[in-house]
């Protein structure tokens, strides 16, 4: 009886041993974690390289500048601009290297990646990009030749580079505003274009009512002066008919007739010579140009 009292209480304690260790046993499971933008953007940057499906976004902050609410939002934007206007309207940071860190190669670079991802003339009216990058606080505007007729290199895009520039210099740096001043800018012009059916140029916007407005100072101002200078002078008088006027002393006309001498030309050939402009960084077949901040 004692032995099968002992071996129960052996059991017992066993028992009471084991239990905690069994307690204490979990199994662990593995989560895969989702790939976001940041991680795709450090992927880009590792491997030096542009991704073969880079034209099926419009937006790509390889610098990661703007927080994810930002580029969703700027994203969403550029997306109803493109569907609006039947464009593309791209906007992309980019580290520093040997091209971005000059502004004739970010410009170069901007050319370049416009035209082997973005640019199809034959079914769009037009791309345009805007390539920053901040570390070398470089900056590039480009446009393709459908864009170039609508947003002109001598109106359209200093009036771009005006509005997203006052964000980022004098070290203000606000990317998200300087992005959506630049996407709004585009969506102006290219509604001014397809409204006006010219492109946008700051002389059309001349004001007629200011025109008549100065004329009729002008002419005010005119008259003033006349009578300032007719009260001053001391050398007339009134005298009641024209002919008073006359110094009859003086000249004595009895005849008089009009005789056809010769007439005497020269002609001087001019010749025209064809204008041409250059900026930094600019291609014959790209528009917009480059700059620091």
């Amino acid at each position: 009886m004692k032995k099968l009292l002992t071996i129960f209480m052996s059991l017992l304690l066993l028992l009471a041993f084991s239990m905690p260790v069994m307690a204490k046993t979990e199994t662990t499971t593995k989560v895969k974690p989702t790939q976001t933008t940041g991680q795709t953007n450090k992927q880009v940057q590792q491997e030096g390289k542009l991704p073969e499906n880079l034209g099926a976004v419009s937006l790509h902050d390889l610098e990661n500048l703007l927080k994810p609410d930002q580029q969703a939002a700027l994203l969403q934007k550029l997306k109803e601009i493109e569907q609006k206007h039947n464009v593309r309207v791209v906007v992309m940071t980019v580290p520093q290297d040997d091209k971005t860190s000059k502004e004739s190669g970010i410009k170069k670079f901007a050319d370049d990646t416009l035209n082997k991802y973005y640019r199809d003339e034959a079914n769009n009216n037009g791309s345009i990009m805007l390539m920053i990058c901040p570390k070398a606080r470089k900056w590039a505007v480009t446009t393709d030749n459908n864009m170039r007729a609508r947003i002109t290199d001598e109106n359209g895009y200093p009036a771009i580079k005006d509005v997203f520039l006052g964000e980022i210099k004098d070290g203000k740096d606000d990317y998200n505003a300087a992005f959506n001043n630049y996407a709004d800018k585009v969506d102006e012009l290219l509604t001014y274009y397809e409204t006006e059916g010219e492109p946008w140029d700051p002389a059309n916007e001349f004001s007629f009512m200011g025109l008549i407005l100065g004329a009729l100072c002008s002419v005010g101002l005119g008259w003033l002066f006349v009578q300032h200078l007719r009260g001053n002078m001391t050398n007339v008088r009134h005298v009641a008919q024209a002919d008073d006027y006359l110094d009859r002393n003086t000249v004595n006309i009895t005849r008089e007739s009009d005789i056809f001498q010769r007439t005497s030309v020269s002609r001087t050939k001019r010749e025209r010579k064809s204008s041409s402009s250059s900026g930094g960084g600019r291609s014959s077949s790209n528009g917009g140009g480059s700059g620091s901040y």
